[in-house]
């Protein structure tokens, strides 16, 4: 049994095989000179075995279900590899062969997987995900809705310890003397701009709602780059607009957000079951974090990242992390403490050009 480095997509199971020493036209995709692996030579010092059957162990043969249940609980193992998880990047004919040969060889696997539909109970299992999914049974748009429309205050839907648990994950620590940029549209000042002092995070009471933050709340909204920080303004061609520059004057920590998520299962060793239930329901946060917001909506479309981000001062980090919404490469930080940092320099700009993308609208 032969396959390629590029018939998958995750990230450990690429690295395990390009680290084996053969090379050679795949027999699943056809692609040449590409890093195989070969079960005959290359199953007891790899860990591609290992990391396949701890997936396909997680699913069960449709004969082996007792009781009620709804025929959209059964898929075929192909489609369900292909839905659950990014770990194979072929067609589903090619994941179908591969589980196919791997199941032939292997004593510990059912043959049932392949020649019936299959399903995972913790997934149906109320009391399972009520104990290990950071919402329970609910979805986190059921959760949006009760927070937008019901009761913005107390919720059952989120379980904040294993919510808490989760965040952890994320917790990086930024260095005393990073700096950090603020910008702010000035052409109620003209070409003479904020002060120094006027660049600082709005007091409470003047707060507005942000991506991280209630209306009355202040916060420091920083970006890592000065274009990124006026583009998070949005800024005007012939504007004038006063750009800061703050200086960290302590460590902070923080939540990194753009971290929310996991390129693999086999990141740590990590539950796969849960891994699934949760993975799923953050990388809908990490959406939410990462959705331009036009002049037009609504400020209760901030409802769930401001509950994300409330939840992380909670916790006692001194901010938290996000995406540009305007540039892949930068990020923001919100820093619920200004006074852990100094602005050490201020000017004004005026913007004379722009460039726009367009994207037509189908």
């Amino acid at each position: 049994m032969q396959f390629c480095k590029e018939c998958f997509n995750d990230p450990e199971i690429r690295a395990d095989i390009e680290n084996l020493s053969i090379k050679g036209k795949c027999p699943i995709c056809s692609k040449e000179d590409v890093s195989l692996f070969d079960f005959d030579i290359h199953h007891e010092i790899s860990n591609v075995v290992e990391y396949l059957s701890s997936i396909l162990k997680l699913y069960v043969p449709e004969s082996k279900h007792f009781g009620v249940f709804s025929e959209s609980m059964f898929r075929t193992i192909e489609d369900s590899l292909l839905e659950d998880w990014n770990i194979f990047s072929g067609s589903k004919e090619q994941v179908k062969r591969i589980i196919e040969e791997f199941v032939s060889i292997s004593l510990d696997l059912s043959n049932k997987i392949i020649t019936e539909k299959v399903y995972i109970p913790e997934l149906y299992d109320e009391s399972y995900l009520d104990n290990n999914c950071f919402m329970g049974k609910y979805t986190w748009n059921d959760f949006k809705k009760y927070l937008r429309n019901i009761n913005r205050f107390h919720s059952k839907y989120i379980k904040l310890d294993l919510l808490e648990n989760l965040l952890k994950e994320t917790e990086i620590q930024v260095r005393q003397g990073t700096n950090f940029y603020r910008a702010r549209v000035s052409n109620q000042r003209g070409n003479r701009g904020f002060t120094r002092k006027e660049m600082w995070a709005p007091p409470d009471d003047l707060a507005t709602p942000g991506r991280a933050n209630s209306r009355g709340q202040s916060c420091l909204y920083l970006s890592n780059k000065k274009k990124t920080a006026v583009k998070e303004i949005r800024a005007h061609a012939f504007d004038y607009v006063t750009i800061a520059t703050f200086r960290l004057v302590r460590d902070i920590n923080i939540l990194d957000l753009t971290l929310i998520t996991h390129n693999s299962p086999y990141y740590s060793e990590v539950n796969k079951i849960n891994y699934l239930i949760n993975e799923k329901l953050l990388k809908e946060i990490e959406s939410d974090l990462a959705k331009p917001m036009s002049r037009w909506d609504s400020e209760l479309d901030y409802l769930p990242t401001q509950y994300i981000s409330d939840f992380a001062k909670f916790l006692g980090y001194d901010g938290v992390k996000y995406k540009s919404t305007f540039d892949n490469s930068s990020y923001n930080i919100a820093l619920f403490d200004s006074s852990a940092c100094n602005c050490i320099y201020h000017a004004n700009f005026l913007i004379d050009a722009l460039d726009y993308k367009l994207n037509k609208v189908k």
